[in-house]
C-alpha cells in the first residue's frame, strides 16, 4: 500500500489529502531520506515510476524560533488560522456583468444571425455532410500539426547532437513559487531543485505566497531539504510589488537575497503567484542572472531542465523565453490519466508546430525561462495587468509570454526539457482548471492581436483555431442532438474517433506507449467538460477569482 500524505485539512474542513499511486511516473529511487535517484535522461523511454516515498515529518512551531536576527530573517509571530486565502479585490458592478453576459452571447449568437439574415443559409442537419466535413477540417489541422512540430522536433535533435558535451551558456536562476502546497510535494520537487546539474546554476529561490503561521511549515520543509547548502529563510513584511524600485527597504531585502549563500526562501504576505514572482524576479535581476527558470512547488524537475532551457534560448539572441515537455505523475484516476495524454499533444504537437514558427504562446507555469533583460522591461506592467478594473490572479504565464512576443522576441520548445506536475483528479476540479485557462485565453486575445503582426503567420492561425474550434464542436453537437438522424450522429463520432486515430499513430510512432490508445475517449471528456468550461468562461470573463484550489493547513498542538 503507497504511504499516505500527512493529515491535513481544507479551510473549508474538508480531508483534502492528495493519493500517491505507485506507478506515478517522477524522477527518484526508494531511499531513505527521499533523495534524487537516476535522471530522466537515463530511464528507458524517459519514463521512471515512483516506487516509494517516504511520508514527510513537519514540525510546526507555535512560537516565534527566535527573535535575534535582524531584518528580513526574523521569523513572524503567530496568527490564528486565516479561513480567507483569496486575493480581496473590487468587486465588477452587477449591471458590467449583465453587459457582459449579453455581449459574448451575442458575439455566439452573431454567425448565426449573418447567415439567416444575410445569405437565407438553412443552418440545421440536413445531410451526414456536415459531420464528415468536420471530421476532414479537423485532420487537415492535425496533419498540418504533425508536419510543423515533427519538423521541429527534428529541428530541436540536430541542435542537439551538434552541441559539444561541454557546452555551457547563459547562467540561470531557479525561482520556484508555492502556497499552502503538500509538503510531500513540495519535499519532491526541492530536491529535484537541488538535484539540477548546470554550471551556470547559480542561485536557488523558492517564494512563499504566504506568511502566517499556516504557512510556516514550507520554511520548515526548504530547511530540512537545504540543510547543507546553507539555506537561509527571509520574512519581509511587505511586498516589492507595492514598493518602488527606488524604495529604500525593497532595495535592502533584494541586496541582502541577491548576495548571500546559498538557497534562499522568501516568506511574504500572501498576495497570489504573481506577487511571489515579482519578488523573486527582483532579487535575481540584482544578483545579475541572465536567464531564469520559473517552475511551481508541485512539480520535479528533471536535472538536465536548465541546461536544455538554457540552451533553447542560446538558439538566438531573438529567443526571449522557452518551455519544455510537462508530464504528470499522479495519473491514478480516468480524468488525470486522460489529461496526462492531453499533455503530451499539448506540448509535443501544439507548442513544437508553434515552435516551428517560434511562436509558441503560451510557457507553462511549471516549466519556463524568460532572458532576464526582457523581464525587467515587462515586469511591472505584467504584475499589474487589470481587467474590468480588477487586478489579474490567474493566466501568469500565459500574460508573460504575450509580454515577450509583443516585445518582438521568439518563443520555443524544447522536447528534451521535462519536468512532472500535478493534475487535478476529480472531473469538477478539472472544469474548473479548464475554466480558468479559458478565461486567461479569452483575455489575452486583444493582447495577441496587437502583435500578430511582428510574427509569424502561424501565430494567426493558431489563435483563430483555439477560438473557432470549440464553437464548430458546439454548432455541430447541438445540430446532432436537436436536428440530427442517426446515421448522421454515427459519421459525426467516426469523425472524432477517425481524428483521435491519427493522434494515436503518431503519438505510439514518436514514444512506442501504449497508453495512448486511449486518446480517443479524451474526445469525449473534450466534449463533456471542456467545450462546456469554454462557454463558462466567455460568459464569467470578469470574474477575476482563482476558482478552488487544494490548500493544506497543517494542525498544531
Amino acid at each position: 500500500m503507497p504511504p499516505q500524505p500527512p493529515e491535513v485539512v481544507s479551510a473549508q474542513g474538508h480531508d483534502t489529502r492528495r493519493a500517491v499511486h505507485p506507478k506515478d511516473p517522477i524522477t527518484w529511487e526508494p531511499s531513505q531520506d527521499l533523495g534524487i535517484g537516476r535522471s530522466l535522461h537515463e530511464a528507458p523511454n524517459d519514463d521512471l515510476y515512483l516506487s516509494d516515498i517516504k511520508q514527510v515529518k513537519v514540525s510546526i512551531p507555535t512560537a516565534p524560533v527566535s527573535a535575534s536576527r535582524p531584518s528580513f530573517t526574523n521569523p513572524v509571530p503567530v496568527i490564528p488560522s486565516v479561513q480567507s486565502f483569496g486575493l480581496k479585490s473590487s468587486p465588477v458592478s452587477l449591471w458590467k456583468k449583465f453587459a457582459w453576459i449579453a455581449f459574448t452571447t451575442i458575439i455566439f449568437l452573431l454567425p448565426y444571425i449573418i447567415l439567416k439574415a444575410c445569405f437565407h443559409v438553412q443552418v440545421s442537419a440536413g445531410a451526414w455532410q456536415t459531420s464528415v466535413t468536420y471530421g476532414m477540417l479537423m485532420a487537415v489541422d492535425f496533419m498540418a500539426v504533425i508536419t510543423f512540430s515533427a519538423l521541429n522536433r527534428r529541428r530541436v535533435n540536430n541542435r542537439v547532437k551538434k552541441r559539444d558535451p561541454h557546452w555551457v551558456g547563459l547562467s540561470t536562476g531557479i525561482l520556484a513559487v508555492g502556497y499552502r502546497e503538500d509538503p510531500v510535494l513540495l519535499e519532491g520537487c526541492l530536491k529535484s531543485l537541488r538535484a539540477v546539474r548546470y554550471q551556470r546554476s547559480q542561485r536557488i529561490l523558492l517564494v512563499v505566497d504566504g506568511n502566517d503561521a499556516q504557512d510556516e511549515y514550507m520554511a520548515q520543509v526548504f530547511k530540512k531539504v537545504f540543510d547543507k547548502q546553507g539555506a537561509t529563510i527571509f520574512r519581509p513584511n511587505f511586498l516589492c510589488m507595492d514598493k518602488d524600485a527606488n524604495d529604500r527597504a525593497r532595495e535592502d531585502l533584494v541586496r541582502e537575497i541577491a548576495y548571500h549563500p546559498g538557497p534562499v526562501c522568501v516568506m511574504q504576505p500572501h498576495r497570489g503567484k504573481r506577487s511571489a514572482m515579482y519578488t523573486g524576479f527582483a532579487a535575481l535581476l540584482q544578483q545579475g542572472i541572465e536567464a531564469v527558470v520559473v517552475t511551481d512547488s508541485d512539480t520535479y524537475l528533471d536535472p538536465h531542465v536548465c541546461r536544455e532551457l538554457a540552451f533553447a534560448l542560446a538558439e538566438s539572441p531573438i529567443v526571449g523565453a522557452a518551455t519544455g515537455d510537462v508530464r504528470i505523475y499522479n495519473t491514478g484516476t480516468w480524468v488525470s490519466f486522460l489529461s496526462s495524454l492531453r499533455y503530451w499533444f499539448a506540448f509535443n504537437l501544439e507548442r513544437g508546430a508553434q515552435s516551428y514558427h517560434s511562436v509558441v504562446n503560451c510557457v507553462s507555469g511549471p516549466l519556463g525561462i524568460y532572458r532576464m533583460s526582457i523581464v525587467a522591461d515587462v515586469m511591472d506592467q505584467w504584475v499589474k495587468q487589470s481587467f474590468l478594473g480588477v487586478l489579474c490572479t490567474y493566466g501568469d504565464d500565459r500574460h508573460l509570454t504575450n509580454l515577450v512576443l509583443c516585445e518582438g522576441y521568439k518563443v520555443k520548445f524544447t522536447h528534451y526539457a521535462i519536468c512532472y506536475t500535478d493534475t487535478p483528479i476529480r472531473f469538477i476540479a478539472w472544469v474548473t482548471q479548464q475554466t480558468r485557462w479559458s478565461k486567461s485565453f479569452f483575455r489575452e486575445i486583444p493582447i495577441q492581436l496587437g502583435c500578430m503582426h511582428l510574427h509569424s503567420p502561424w501565430m494567426t492561425y493558431a489563435l483563430l483555431y483555439q477560438l473557432i474550434y470549440p464553437m464548430m464542436m458546439i454548432y455541430n453537437l447541438v445540430n446532432c442532438i436537436y436536428f440530427g438522424t442517426g446515421s448522421q450522429i454515427s459519421w459525426w463520432l467516426v469523425s472524432i474517433a477517425f481524428v483521435g486515430i491519427l493522434k494515436t499513430c503518431y503519438a505510439f510512432r514518436v514514444t512506442g506507449d501504449k497508453k495512448f490508445f486511449f486518446t480517443t475517449v479524451y474526445g469525449f471528456l473534450y466534449m463533456l467538460g471542456y467545450v462546456p468550461a469554454k462557454i463558462f468562461a466567455a460568459l464569467t470573463l470578469y470574474d477575476n477569482s482563482w476558482g478552488t484550489r487544494q490548500v493544506f493547513v497543517l494542525y498544531t498542538s
